[in-house]
């Protein structure tokens, strides 16, 4: 029984510390867009300020010391009258091509998901963006765009920024996605 309990309280306390630290008002826009963050358990984050750039507005930004990675977020709620009303395409090509360098030596490339991973995002499009950013958005010399888009729901930006790719950084690609119908 007591090694039960020093297991519970060493797992208790690895997830607290894991977490990324969400404030309430960001858990109720998540829930109202049936968008699911799945808590990184390995490594501490902390909440940074949103950063002031005329190109994405930040619902959250995060930061690993130990990773060297910031995770920035940005959710965009379907509307009828957005021009890119049901084009996910268009909206995150026209995204990346405003975050990325105008560098003549600037590459963009575009992953497309495979059914895992589809079914981890529990979404109708996604796609995966590497490209180096402008600096006015980052500092840092790389970054991934992972844009998710769910019918009738929205657009979901995961912004991964680094200068030297963690480990883990597969992982932390999926750290968002979309609720199942049946998920509460």
């Amino acid at each position: 029984m007591k090694s039960f309990l020093t297991l519970f309280l060493l797992l208790t306390t690895l997830a607290v510390w894991g977490q990324l630290p969400t404030s309430p008002e960001l858990t109720t826009f998540l829930d109202s867009l049936d968008v699911r963050l799945y808590q990184p358990f390995d490594v501490a984050y902390k909440a940074q300020a949103p950063t002031d750039n005329d190109y994405l507005e930040d619902h959250a930004r995060f930061y690993s010391r130990e990773e060297k990675l910031e995770i920035r977020l940005h959710f965009r709620a379907e509307d009828a009258r957005d021009p890119y009303y049901g084009m996910p395409h268009l909206r995150a090509g026209h995204l990346v091509m405003n975050l990325g360098s105008n560098d003549e030596d600037a590459v963009t490339s575009v992953h497309s998901f495979g059914e895992e991973e589809m079914m981890v995002f529990n979404a109708d499009w996604a796609r995966l963006f590497t490209f180096r950013p402008k600096r006015s958005y980052s500092e840092r010399s790389q970054a991934q765009l992972i844009a998710l888009y769910r019918e009738g729901r929205g657009m979901v930006y995961l912004v991964l920024l680094f200068d030297r790719p963690p480990g883990n950084l597969e992982d932390r690609q999926l750290l968002l996605g979309f609720r199942a119908e049946d998920e509460g």
